[in-house]
């Protein structure tokens, strides 16, 4: 008999080879058809109801994807080489060793970027993502970096599929910048609240395989309160967070690879987790969030 210590950390099944093809193939839509074909753009909104999370291939445009690239390599190059002064007149900088800005409602409502690399927990637990570079508001970094992130986010149109998705007018919250580089602390499956909540991934670099540090979602766990309930329960009797799904024992989950310029949006109130990644992997991905 498991103990319940092993039941609380059992993560779901991840899908592999055909299964996880399947699967994927079932949620993924060519962008260029869900702007052009009422059919596809309502198809594309069903299935975000039903299984919480769509595929939408070649949102970015090339040209984009390699200026912003261009932009984050120089930016990256300032900070390695401390060359801070152009950085701190137009950003908040919390590095590993100087943190000026603390609380994510602080970053989020923050009137310039904020350029905040994760660090482990005081406290030693896991889930950290320690080593990521997390961006808050990267589209005021530049006018040039402003207009390329608009150009790949499409807010107006996913603001409509979300309408129709769910029969509520959503809004953008916050816009991100995730640059991973080997990151493998990172956070077990969990739901971000119990709101009504979405967020889209546009894909920077390829991901590929499991080292480059997937995004990882258990379909239709959205609306399976049981599922929830069952976590939430087990939670509170034994200190866990609120929103880790810790009984996910029998669920099988995908894992998003996708190619540059492609887009996953998601309701944050399933079952999601980013793979840990190879200690030399890299990925980069923008990141948008929408609430009533």
């Amino acid at each position: 008999m498991l103990s319940s210590t092993t039941i609380a950390t059992k993560k779901p099944t991840l899908l592999h080879g055909e299964a996880l093809a399947q699967a994927v193939a079932s949620i993924s839509f060519q962008f260029s058809e869900i702007v052009q074909s009422r059919r596809s753009f309502l198809a594309a909104a069903w299935a975000l109801r039903r299984h919480g999370i769509i595929c939408l291939t070649g949102a970015a445009s090339d040209q984009d994807l390699a200026s912003i690239r261009s932009d984050i390599h120089n930016l990256l190059a300032d900070i390695e080489s401390n060359d801070l002064t152009n950085l701190q007149d137009i950003a908040y900088l919390n590095l590993p060793n100087l943190r000026v800005l603390k609380g994510y409602n602080n970053f989020r409502d923050a009137d310039r970027p904020v350029i905040n690399y994760r660090v482990k927990r005081p406290d030693g637990r896991t889930g950290s993502d320690a080593g990521m570079i997390d961006i808050f508001h990267p589209e005021r970094l530049s006018i040039n970096l402003g207009k390329r992130i608009q150009n790949c986010l499409h807010e107006t149109l996913i603001q409509r599929l979300l309408l129709v998705s769910s029969m509520n007018r959503m809004r953008v919250k916050c816009r991100n910048l995730y640059l991973n580089q080997g990151v493998q602390d990172t956070r077990s499956y969990h739901c971000d609240g119990r709101s009504l909540k979405f967020k889209s991934f546009v894909y920077i670099s390829d991901v590929n395989e499991l080292d480059d540090g997937p995004y990882c979602y258990v379909k239709g766990s959205h609306r399976r309160r049981r599922m929830w309930w069952r976590s939430a329960t087990f939670n509170k009797k034994n200190e866990l967070g609120p929103f880790e799904f810790s009984q996910l024992q029998g669920a099988e989950a995908i894992s998003l690879f996708a190619k540059a310029g492609d887009m996953v949006l998601s309701s944050q109130k399933g079952a999601h987790c980013g793979h840990p990644q190879h200690p030399e992997a890299k990925r980069a991905v923008l990141v948008n969030m929408y609430q009533r």
